[in-house]
């Protein structure tokens, strides 16, 4: 499946982590409560034939920088 879920946990976690990474120049989708169960909020991304290995590069860069900022990188995540 194209579709990678990121299990950050809270809700409001997953929405920050989303808007974070969009400001950054990724667009991926936020869901929590009540999409799926407490706890288990995560970041939606979809990986495509058109994304270049350079792209998913810059991906897990900048996830990894949000993450930390955040606060979350490193954190079990299930």
């Amino acid at each position: 499946t194209p579709i990678i879920p990121i299990i950050v946990g809270e809700t409001a976690t997953a929405m920050a982590f989303s808007a974070a990474l969009l400001d950054a120049g990724i667009f991926v989708t936020g869901f929590g409560h009540p999409v799926v169960p407490h706890g288990q909020a995560r970041i939606r991304c979809q990986i495509s034939a058109a994304h270049t290995r350079e792209d998913l590069a810059f991906a897990v860069e900048t996830f990894v920088q949000v993450g930390d900022r955040l606060g979350i990188r490193g954190r079990a995540m299930a």
